[in-house]
């Protein structure tokens, strides 16, 4: 399955923090080191990177945080050719507003991702594509009650505003935003994140 050839139409946006000891993945620590949950970040961060560039009429570019500068960003731009870009805001939802308003107007459908959807795949991403044809917004649902993708073809200014992140409103606040200001939205499909040690341990399953 491919995607039509608008390249300069489409672009995925892969959100990632620098891998540093004690600042990702901290919900899994103590039941890894945070020395091993930085090397899981490293690991899952490649991983969508393969997946997202791997994709048919993509730009892809990794958004960084707290800007371009850690050697594994240069490391995911030499092996994958992605553009890096820093992420910045004070909290998620700024960053991600920042994002699309820097980037819809040079591509008229943008899909973001973070890093610890390991199940999340080229279907979903080309499935979302389609949908963003007739819907403004289109969203991935978690399990957690968040989301693993967010996916604009239309944006508005307080889209993502007052969204209470890290909990299991995510989902629905960022709803109620979109049905408060008027934006045709979709949900495809449903996926999970590693948060918890369980999903860790379900990561694992999949690697085998």
């Amino acid at each position: 399955m491919s995607l039509s050839t608008d390249a300069p139409e489409r672009a995925i946006l892969v959100f990632s923090k620098a891998p540093v000891a004690g600042q990702v993945n901290t919900r899994l620590v103590p039941y890894i080191s945070a020395e091993q949950a930085a090397q899981l970040h490293m690991e899952l961060t490649h991983d969508r990177l393969k997946m997202s560039t791997s994709a048919d009429a993509c730009t892809v570019q990794l958004w960084c945080s707290p800007d371009t500068s850690h050697r594994f960003f240069d490391e995911c731009n030499r092996r994958y050719g992605v553009q890096l870009q820093a992420q910045y805001g004070n909290d998620l939802g700024e960053r991600m507003s920042n994002a699309l308003k820097a980037i819809l107007g040079r591509f008229k459908k943008v899909i973001i991702i973070g890093t610890d959807a390991p199940e999340l795949g080229r279907d979903t991403i080309y499935a979302v594509f389609d949908q963003l044809e007739q819907k403004d917004v289109v969203l991935v649902p978690a399990e957690d009650g968040g989301y693993v993708l967010l996916g604009v073809s239309r944006y508005h200014d307080e889209m993502l505003a007052g969204v209470p992140w890290g909990t299991e409103n995510v989902l629905a606040h960022t709803l109620q935003n979109l049905e408060r200001l008027k934006l045709d939205y979709g949900l495809a499909g449903k996926s999970w994140d590693v948060d918890r040690p369980e999903d860790l341990e379900r990561y694992r399953k999949l690697k085998i």
